[in-house]
């Protein structure tokens, strides 16, 4: 059994330890699987979905799981190389200059335009759900720290989600947020990022979800 996980810093397990800390880790020994962990610090949602559709071109996981990044980050490709971009976010002084002017732009913008990129990622993130409905491959989404709130408060169109994605418009369902109303503190409160006791929760919260996508999966096939 194999178990795919993609998302950013919240999914790879950064300040927790690292990847054999992160819940993927913990929830792929609990179901006795493989993990394939293709999450990456700094991770925009353009990355997650690139990743995931690459690999599920040549890969039939057995499930997947998906932790949504934040809106304003974005993926710059030059030079035959991608670059992640996010407002918090330090470029090396080895990154080419064309680079390091584009990332000024995207800076000046990324704050005025956050409710726009929160649209443009509720439509992205509803058409890969249907895209990786296709598959017939059990999943669950969620959102790590940001949701669709100013959807919802703006009145723009809500999608019909399935139970795959935990909580698309619920600041409550998402993994920071959660982990905060347990009680838990960010190992790392400079990045956000909780440390292997929330992981381990984490995983404890996503559980019933996955094993329910997967039961689901076998009840239809």
């Amino acid at each position: 059994m194999i178990l795919y996980v993609n998302g950013d810093s919240h999914s790879y397990g950064t300040d927790a330890g690292g990847p054999d800390f992160c819940y993927g880790k913990i929830l792929a020994h609990r179901l006795g699987a493989q993990l394939r962990l293709d999450a990456t610090p700094g991770a925009s949602n353009a990355k997650i979905i690139r990743t995931t559709r690459e690999y599920l071109k040549t890969h039939r996981p057995d499930a997947i799981i998906i932790g949504w990044s934040t809106w304003e980050r974005t993926e710059w490709f030059y030079d035959n190389e991608y670059y992640q971009f996010s407002a918090g976010k330090r470029l090396w002084d080895s990154c080419p200059p064309a680079v390091k002017e584009q990332y000024k732009k995207f800076v000046i913008n990324a704050s005025n335009d956050f409710h726009n990129n929160e649209y443009l990622a509720h439509e992205e993130i509803w058409n890969f759900y249907n895209e990786i409905k296709n598959y017939n491959i059990p999943f669950v989404f969620f959102n790590c720290y940001a949701n669709f709130k100013h959807v919802v408060a703006y009145g723009k169109p809500q999608f019909e989600w399935g139970s795959e994605f935990i909580g698309p418009y619920d600041e409550n369902f998402t993994y920071y947020f959660w982990l905060e109303k347990q009680g838990y503190r960010p190992s790392n409160p400079e990045f956000y990022h909780y440390g292997a006791d929330g992981q381990a929760a984490w995983a404890d919260f996503l559980f019933p979800y996955l094993t329910a996508q997967i039961e689901s999966s076998k009840i239809n096939k």
